[in-house]
Order: C-alpha cells, then sequence, then structure tokens
C-alpha cells in the first residue's frame, strides 16, 4: 500500500519515497526457513497475548483492552480500525497517511500502555539493554496516533523463550522528529524529486534496482 509504515519510518528516506509512489519492489525469493521464522513470530506474538489477556485471572491488575472500542470511547476518529486479525487490530490514519498492525492495549495498574512484541535470535537478543533505535521510532508513530504516550516492548529471545521488557516514553521531540520526516518525504512527492541515498540503510531494502536507475549506490 502507498502509505508510511511504523516499521519503516527509520529508513531511508528515499525508500521511504519509492513506498509511497508505488515503485515495484525488487525480486527476491523468499527461502523456506524465513516463511518459517515469520509463522514462529506469529505463533509466540498470539501465545503471548493470550498470556496477557489473562493475567487478571490470576490478581494481576492487567486488562486487555479493544482498540477499536477504546478509539470510540474515546472520540478519537484517526486512526480508523481497518480489520481485526487475532489478536492483532489494523488501523490507518489519515492524517499521517500510515497504516500499522497494533499489538496490543493495556490498562496496567490503571495506566495505558501500548504493547509492542518482538522477537529475535539470540545473537540480538543479547545485544542490546534497551529498545532498538528503529524500535523507538516505531514506538512514536503509535503513540502519535492512538494518543498514548507510553509504549512497552516485549523481546522474546526466539531460540530460549527469555524475555525482556522496556517502557518508552514517547516525547513530543520525539513526535516532531517522526513528523519532520514524513514533512521531507511528503515534499519530495510533491515536487516529484528523489531523494539522496542513504547508502548505511541498504542492507534489508526492497528498492536497490530502482535506487541504482536513479543514481544510487549499491
Amino acid at each position: 500500500s502507498k502509505c508510511y509504515k511504523p516499521s519503516g519510518i527509520s529508513g531511508c528516506e528515499r525508500a521511504l519515497y519509492y513506498e509511497l509512489i508505488g515503485a515495484p519492489h525488487d525480486i527476491n525469493p523468499i527461502s523456506v526457513e524465513l516463511v518459517g521464522i515469520c509463522e514462529t513470530g506469529t505463533e509466540r506474538h498470539e501465545t503471548i497475548q493470550n498470556y496477557i489477556m489473562n493475567m487478571k485471572y490470576n490478581n494481576i491488575d492487567c486488562e486487555w483492552l479493544d482498540v477499536g472500542k477504546y478509539l470510540d470511547k474515546q472520540g478519537i476518529t484517526d486512526p480508523v480500525v481497518i480489520e481485526k486479525n487475532g489478536n492483532e487490530t489494523k488501523l490507518y490514519s489519515e492524517k499521517y497517511n500510515m497504516r500499522f498492525m497494533c499489538d496490543g492495549l493495556i490498562r496496567y495498574k490503571g495506566e495505558l500502555y501500548i504493547l509492542e512484541i518482538k522477537t529475535e535470535s539470540t545473537h540480538k537478543f543479547k545485544q542490546h539493554d534497551e529498545p532498538w533505535d528503529s524500535h523507538k521510532q516505531q514506538a512514536t508513530c503509535y503513540a502519535m496516533t492512538l494518543q498514548v504516550p507510553r509504549v512497552i516492548f516485549l523481546y522474546e529471545n526466539r531460540d530460549t523463550t527469555a524475555k525482556k521488557g522496556y517502557l518508552v516514553e514517547v516525547t513530543p521531540a520525539m513526535i516532531h522528529r517522526v513528523e519532520s520526516v514524513i514533512d521531507r518525504v511528503n515534499t519530495f512527492i510533491r515536487d516529484n524529486i528523489v531523494p539522496p541515498p542513504q547508502i548505511s540503510k541498504c542492507n534489508y531494502c526492497n528498492y536497490k534496482n530502482q535506487c541504482a536507475l536513479d543514481g544510487g549506490v549499491i
């Protein structure tokens, strides 16, 4: 879809531009192993979400909220719910032209939190003691659309199921940073100008071929 996605907002602005104008993706074969990793991640998301839903039955002050009902109750008309997919909610913000999946919204000890679940390899799991910077920007996108400033990241080691959690409190400065990226890319689109490439962000890019045609370095 020709819209911004929180998981890509920290990437190359040229790649965001290509996404928004509907440029063709590179054709990359998908391995059986990658499919399996994605399926495992989905299954673990659902299991963890179900655990959290049942916390209240174990005398833990945690309530799982229906995102659509919460937005209606708060009178929030942007974003809107596109569909429910299992325990997750797909949303679209017209203000930011942003589409995303929300893993969960909870009320824990009276405070609202957006929940984001991440599964990763042992190698990555051991490398950080706070959310990755790209995930902080992803959290900012959730917070500025749902108008809930606290985001809990729950990381699970894909190999051992060990877990660690971090709280990100999204500030106005963080929101301004993301809005600035969106404004710049929108300006490039309006003026029909391809943004300059950001070479350090090419590893997993879907637009290497198009970028090369536009003078990028791959």
